[in-house]
């Protein structure tokens, strides 16, 4: 509905603890030291994709009738996430969405909102925009838009060989594994039934654990393991990762521009096809 947009969500607040740390990390299989030595001096950094926890559980809005049937067509189409700064071991971090846009498509709706998640002293950490599509629905009005995300870098043109590439396997449990230490709780992850009742072949590994894992790989190999240096992140949803089989994470090409490092990715699963599509990491040069 146009007249949602403007709309907030509730504002939730979680404390960034050790163990919501080391869960988080644990359910993407990211064992860098800085998710799990706890006893570092300087404390524990969040991993950069637990703003998807945050963002999940704040993304409810009470005062808005929802038609269920619809919910249950809705798709995560793409995610674009920048940081003021990281989080840490001892913030408190307060999450709270507002719907930015609707317009018809052919595919059907699509919906935007933009999420801010600020510490105890009410500055900035991230900005997170969330793109989603109800499949086959109408919208009941004029398209509208309040906010937009900020233009991401380009791509060059198609290498003929990646800069690096990965296969790895994806556990039969890892979506549930994600779901619960991730706390981020969907049945079409993990109760088969709900899955093949909303027209998928099987579970499906969540989109924001898709990409966390490819940002995993990409800070583990073009940032020396420094999640800090993340300014930004990006990508599309695109295909179907099903538990028990590969996917392969492809850098397509890593360049300075504006004084940042900019590695363009993708991810695809064992048909070959775009899980991710036009991923893109910005980070700063080591300090």
């Amino acid at each position: 509905m146009p007249a949602d947009v403007g709309r907030n969500t509730i504002a939730k607040s979680f404390e960034v603890t050790a163990r919501a740390i080391t869960a988080f990390a644990g359910g993407v299989g990211d064992f860098n030291p800085v998710y799990f030595a706890d006893d570092r001096p300087e404390g524990l950094i969040a991993h950069p994709g637990m703003v998807f926890s945050w963002q999940w559980n704040s993304r409810f809005m009470p005062d808005v009738e929802l038609d269920l049937a619809l919910v249950r067509r809705g798709v995560h189409a793409a995610v674009d996430v920048r940081f003021e700064r990281h989080a840490r071991e001892g913030d408190v971090i307060t999450a709270q969405g507002r719907s930015t846009a609707v317009r018809q498509t052919r595919a059907g709706v699509f919906s935007s909102q933009r999420y801010e998640f600020r510490d105890s002293q009410g500055a900035l950490v991230a900005t997170m925009d969330s793109d989603g599509i109800t499949r086959g629905a109408q919208l009941d009005g004029e398209d509208v838009e309040l906010a937009s995300a900020p233009p991401l870098p380009t791509a060059s043109a198609p290498s003929v060989e990646p800069v690096w590439s990965i296969t790895f396997p994806i556990a039969p449990q890892a979506p549930h594994v994600y779901t619960e230490c991730a706390d981020i709780w969907n049945p079409i992850h993990t109760e088969r039934r709900v899955a093949l009742a909303a027209g998928l072949p099987d579970i499906i590994l969540h989109g924001s654990a898709n990409i966390t894992l490819a940002l995993r790989e990409v800070i583990n190999r073009n940032l020396s393991g420094d999640p800090t240096r993340v300014s930004r992140f990006a990508g599309q949803f695109r295909g179907m990762v099903i538990p028990g089989t590969d996917v392969s994470v492809i850098a397509t090409e890593v360049r300075d521009e504006d004084g940042r490092e900019v590695v363009f990715f993708e991810m695809r699963n064992d048909q070959g096809q775009l899980a991710i599509a036009n991923g893109v990491v910005v980070a700063d040069h080591r300090r």
